[in-house]
């Protein structure tokens, strides 16, 4: 998450190309960016521009300001616990959470399954999907939109 550079995030098609730092499924995945996050990459770019970070989460000193290059998993764990503290959170809510949530969401608003596996970056074991399927970023973009949130429940 720390290391998406802010050369790879294209607004204009709203996609973000990476990953791959664990598995390979993962490896310069387009990744598409849900209509109501838009406006939340815009204003991450800008503060890394401002900042002069080439990382759209940038980590910045908490004295300073400055970037201080990328933002680690180690650090984000680190602030992660330190705002489920003062926020008086469940000490059991982890990093992760926000990865099972999204996919939790998918599933309930009939994500199709592919889709899901793509935009997380999980392998696909089936060879007719995973070879012998084209998809489109235009597909991707249409799945991770019918994810509503609470306005629609």
């Amino acid at each position: 998450m720390g290391l998406i550079k802010v050369e790879n995030v294209d607004l204009a098609n709203r996609v973000v190309t990476g990953g791959g730092i664990k598995t390979s499924a993962g490896t310069d995945r387009v990744v598409p960016i849900h209509e109501a996050v838009v406006p939340f990459i815009v204003q991450f770019c800008k503060e890394a521009t401002e900042l002069g970070s080439c990382y759209l989460f940038s980590c910045t000193d908490t004295h300073t300001h400055r970037s201080s290059e990328r933002l680690t998993y180690n650090k984000y764990q680190y602030r992660f616990s330190k705002i489920v503290k003062a926020l008086d959170l469940n000490p059991e809510h982890r990093p992760h959470d926000g990865r099972k949530q999204f996919i939790t969401m998918a599933k309930k608003y009939n994500v199709d399954e592919y889709a899901i596996k793509r935009i997380v970056g999980h392998n696909i074991s089936d060879i007719t999907e995973k070879i012998y399927t084209e998809r489109d970023v235009d597909w991707l973009k249409a799945e991770i939109n019918k994810i509503k949130g609470p306005d629609h429940c």
